[in-house]
């Protein structure tokens, strides 16, 4: 086995043993605050799509779903947890986020090497995507609660503009070709929370619709996929780019 090949195996062990710790000890992985509860262990999922080759990254993404299973099977602590208990719900959507972050990667390489002002496209790629599902949030809102319109959507407005100044903010203190790193985290946040729920849609929807209407599902999943998903976005960039940054610095230098 080449030297490469030792350091990809061991550095994916040490990843995949993380994924295990903050499956299975409470309040890492999952942060649960009241009924809402706010996924970070994809994170190290992300960081490995950076470092590692697909075949690792896609290991790591197994360790995620399969840990996701047993957890659900032994220790269930949610109205929802049973239907984790199916591989389409817990480990398939995973495997689907892997490979949509390493070609979200593929694509953002791609776009610096061949676009000028690549930095500018990339920030209106995630802006536009984040700014539709926080529109669509609201309307769901609206629906689904039957609150007063106006109001909700000047709070979307808000909570909108308030994302995109910060992540600006945020991307603006690394050099233009780090742009890509924030922003392949925020993107693959929100497509891995729109899998997972629709895996629960299409494959445990009679589990789902003991708990919520029928006429009021597609409402409610837009509502937990923007609100869960924006929340866990922020979370993934502001975790994962620096811890990424320095692991980068740290393999560059050997």
């Amino acid at each position: 086995m080449k030297e490469n090949d030792i350091k990809d195996l061991t550095l994916a062990s040490v990843f995949a043993a993380i994924i295990l710790l903050m499956t299975f000890v409470p309040q890492i992985g999952y942060i649960t605050i009241g009924t809402v509860a706010l996924t970070l262990i994809h994170i190290p999922v992300l960081i490995g799509v950076f470092l590692l080759p697909k075949k690792y990254s896609l290991v790591l993404a197994l360790f995620f779903g399969f840990g996701s299973l047993i957890r659900a099977a032994t220790t269930p602590t949610g109205p929802l947890d049973p239907a984790f208990v199916n591989p389409l719900v817990s480990v398939l959507p995973r495997l689907l986020f892997a490979l949509a972050a390493i070609y979200i990667v593929q694509l953002f390489k791609v776009i610096e090497l061949k676009v000028k002002h690549s930095d500018i496209y990339i920030f209106g790629i995630v802006s536009l995507i984040t700014s539709f599902g926080i529109y669509y949030a609201g309307q769901a809102i609206i629906s689904f609660s039957g609150w007063n319109a106006n109001v909700i959507t000047i709070l979307f407005l808000i909570i909108n503009v308030g994302f995109i100044t910060g992540y600006y903010a945020f991307i603006k203190k690394a050099d233009d070709k780090r742009i890509l790193i924030p922003s392949t985290l925020i993107l693959a946040t929100f497509i891995h929370t729109v899998l997972v729920l629709t895996a629960l849609v299409v494959f445990e929807k009679a589990l789902v619709t003991t708990l919520i209407p029928s006429d009021q599902l597609f409402s409610f999943i837009v509502t937990i996929a923007v609100t869960n998903g924006l929340v866990e976005a922020i979370l993934a960039a502001f975790i994962g780019t620096p811890i990424l940054f320095a692991l980068q610095q740290l393999k560059e230098k050997r």
